[in-house]
C-alpha cells in the first residue's frame, strides 16, 4: 500500500501524524508527500517541508506565486511516479483543492481531512469537492450536514485538537506555585499567536496593558513551540511582571481567569476548556478588504460561529486597542460564571470522540480493506 499525504502547515503535520499512527496499527503502507517533523518521524518520504509551504493572509499569496507554481510541478511529478493507492489531503485548501482535481483526473482515490471552511467563505468550493474528492472528514459538527446536502460523502469525526490537550499541572494551586505567584488577583492569560506576524501585531498592545494594569491583575504568557525567542526579545518580558510559560499553553488556558487570545485554533481550545476569552486579531489591509466586501462574516472566532452568538468578544484591527481590551476584560470578568456555564454545553460537542482514530478507521474500512479484497 502507498499513501500520498499533503499537509501544508504545522497543524496539518500534527493532525496528520496522529491519524497515521492509528492507521499504522491497522495495516502496513509506505507514506509519501509533504509535512513536517511529525510525519517525517513516521517514515514519510517528504518532497517539501511545511516551513516553506505556510502562507499567511491574502497578500502573501502573491509573493509566493513562483514557489506555489514549483510546488505544483514537483508534487504532480511525484504523484505520478509513486502511483499511490490513496491521496490524503489535510487542510491547506488553496493548494489541496487544485491538487485534488489533478489527482482525481489521473485516476487516484482522494480523501480530505479538515475540510475547507466553505460555510465562512468561497462556498463554490463545494462543487470542486463534489467532483474531485471521494470522502471528506469534518471537524466541526455542522459541516457534515452542509456537505451531505450537496451530495458529498461526509463524516463528522470530532475535532483533532482534543488529541493534543494535555496538562503539566494537576491543579490551579500547583500551577501558581510553579509560576511563583500568589493567587491574590485575577489571572490574565496571554495567547499572542504562533506566527511571527501575529506576535508583532499583538504583543505591543498586550504589553502596554500589562504595564498599565499590573496592579489589578496577574499576567502569564503562553509561548507556543513555534515562537522563536528572537520574536519576543524586544518586549523584555523577563524585566516585566509577566510570567512566561513554555510548552504548557493548555495549563495557561485552563487555569487563567480570562484569556486574551489570538484568533484561530486557540480560541476553540479555550472554549473546550471552559475559559472566558477575548479574541483579538490584526488583519492585513488586503485581507480586510476581501472580508469586508466579499465575505462579510458575522464572526471570525470558531466558538462564536459554532454557537451562533458572541460568547467571546472579538476585537479586530482598530477596535483592538488598550482601552477596548481593558474595558472588555472588566466586563467579561463580571459575567465569567455565566460564560463558563454556557461553555459546559460547548464542551459536550467535542468530548468523547477520537477524531484521529475515527479517520484512520474509516479510511481503512472504506479505502484500504476493500482494495485488498
Amino acid at each position: 500500500m502507498k499513501i500520498f499525504l499533503v499537509a501544508g502547515e504545522e497543524s496539518g503535520d500534527i493532525h496528520g501524524a496522529n491519524m497515521i499512527r492509528h492507521l499504522k496499527l491497522m495495516t502496513d503502507f509506505s507514506l509519501y508527500g509533504t509535512g513536517g517533523v511529525n510525519l517525517k518521524d513516521l517514515g514519510q518520504e517528504q518532497y517539501l517541508d511545511i516551513s516553506d509551504m505556510t502562507i499567511i493572509g491574502v497578500g502573501q499569496i502573491f509573493s509566493k506565486i513562483p514557489f506555489i507554481i514549483n510546488m505544483f510541478k514537483v508534487l504532480k511529478k511525484k504523484l505520478l511516479e509513486v502511483k499511490p493507492d490513496l491521496v490524503v489531503l489535510i487542510d491547506y485548501p488553496g493548494f489541496n483543492l487544485k491538487f485534488a482535481k489533478f489527482a482525481k483526473k489521473n485516476g487516484f482515490k482522494v480523501v480530505y481531512y479538515i475540510t475547507p471552511q466553505v460555510w465562512a467563505w468561497h462556498y463554490s468550493r463545494v462543487n470542486i469537492i463534489k467532483m474531485y474528492v471521494d470522502k471528506v472528514y469534518c471537524i466541526l459538527p455542522f459541516e457534515e450536514d452542509i456537505f451531505r446536502k450537496e451530495g458529498i460523502d461526509a463524516l463528522y469525526v470530532g475535532n483533532p485538537i482534543v488529541d493534543n490537550i494535555k496538562f503539566k499541572h494537576h491543579s490551579r494551586e500547583d500551577f501558581f506555585y510553579h509560576l511563583g505567584i500568589k493567587d491574590d488577583k485575577k489571572l490574565v492569560g496571554l495567547l499572542p499567536g504562533s506566527r511571527k506576524r501575529e506576535i508583532y501585531d499583538n504583543m505591543p498592545i498586550f504589553m502596554d496593558c500589562v504595564v498599565r494594569f499590573s496592579d489589578r491583575y496577574n499576567f502569564v504568557i503562553a509561548k507556543a513551540d513555534s515562537v522563536k525567542e528572537d520574536w519576543l526579545k524586544e518586549y523584555n518580558l523577563e524585566a516585566s511582571s509577566i510570567k512566561i510559560v513554555k510548552n504548557s499553553s493548555y495549563d495557561v488556558m485552563k487555569y487563567s481567569d480570562i484569556l486574551w487570545c489570538c484568533s484561530g485554533t486557540a480560541s476553540l481550545e479555550a472554549a473546550i476548556l471552559g475559559t472566558p476569552s477575548i479574541i483579538v486579531y490584526k488583519i492585513s489591509t488586503l485581507t480586510n478588504f476581501v472580508l469586508k466586501y466579499f465575505i462579510k462574516p458575522k464572526w471570525i472566532g470558531l466558538p462564536n460561529i459554532i454557537l451562533k452568538k458572541t460568547i467571546f468578544p472579538e476585537l479586530l484591527n482598530q477596535n483592538f486597542n488598550i482601552n477596548a481590551l481593558f474595558k472588555t476584560t472588566e466586563e467579561i470578568l463580571k459575567v465569567a460564571d455565566s460564560i463558563r456555564e454556557e461553555l459546559r454545553y460547548f464542551k459536550t460537542i467535542f468530548e468523547g470522540r477520537n477524531p484521529s482514530q475515527n479517520v484512520a478507521q474509516d479510511i481503512y474500512e472504506h479505502f484500504i480493506k476493500i482494495s485488498k479484497i
